[in-house]
């Protein structure tokens, strides 16, 4: 008798783990507003690089960065843009997730610029060897006819100077 009482409990706990749910589990959600750094179009994904600081890795600082899955198709190297990221996030560095295209963040062309700052900061990214740039500085040197691009190399740890020239 007490076999069969045991025997019941433990069917009754045991049972609803084995019962699939209608429901999906939630998923996270957050928005991410970024530097378009990069996109590999056969992923269809593009690496988002935050340009505020978001901590410190020993005694060096570091910004968010996302390989976000489902975007490259709409967004372009050098644009700022944000997105709503959904699902987990892996945490590598950058981390992976998904997600989808918000909005894009148009900016200002200074008076007398030839290029799209956009333009310059594709060309940046091009020009210097930097797997996870932070945009910390944008700005047109009129006198002289150049953008001065400065970067943040989020894997060595420094700030790279770049000149770009503002002709076609």
């Amino acid at each position: 008798m007490i076999r069969n009482i045991l025997l019941v409990i433990f069917v009754l706990v045991c049972l609803p783990g084995c019962i699939e749910s209608p429901e999906s589990p939630e998923q996270s959600k957050s928005t991410f507003t970024g530097y378009v750094a990069e996109k590999d179009t056969k992923a269809n994904r593009a690496l988002l690089v935050s340009n505020s600081e978001s901590s410190l890795m020993g005694n060096e600082k570091i910004y968010d960065a996302d390989w976000i899955s489902g975007i490259a198709d709409q967004v372009n190297v050098g644009e700022k843009v944000t997105v709503e990221t959904i699902g987990m996030i892996m945490t590598s560095y950058p981390g992976q997730t998904s997600g989808t295209f918000l909005s894009k963040e148009k900016l200002e062309k200074p008076e007398g610029a030839v290029l799209e700052p956009e333009e310059v900061l594709r060309r940046a990214f091009h020009q210097e060897e930097i797997r996870i740039p932070t945009v910390k500085k944008l700005s047109l040197d009129n006198e002289k006819n150049v953008w001065n691009v400065t970067l943040y190399d989020n894997s060595l740890h420094k700030d790279i100077e770049v000149v770009i020239e503002d002709r076609k």
